[in-house]
């Protein structure tokens, strides 16, 4: 999964598909009002059919999942056995 796939997901599943919306890698999901924490376990569950990883519910965390940078890095470390 790279930043345009996830990017991509973020705006079908929160953004009416609006695929202009301005979002970078630091972009906090849950404080731009963007998603809220259900929003982030459909993501989850996205990311774990597109990247192939398992996303336990302990790992929907703030830490992992609150940015595209935050959640591209969880899945590295994820597909790197951590």
């Amino acid at each position: 999964m790279n930043e345009t796939q996830l990017h991509s997901v973020i705006c079908e599943l929160f953004l009416n598909g609006d695929s202009g919306f301005p979002l970078d890698g630091d972009t906090d999901l849950l404080e731009e009002g963007i998603c809220d924490s259900l929003g982030l376990v459909r993501l989850a569950q996205r990311i774990e059919q597109l990247a192939g990883v398992s996303i336990d519910d302990q790992d929907i965390t703030r830490e992992n999942m609150a940015s595209m940078g935050a959640i591209l890095a969880f899945v590295d470390r994820r597909r790197a056995g951590a």
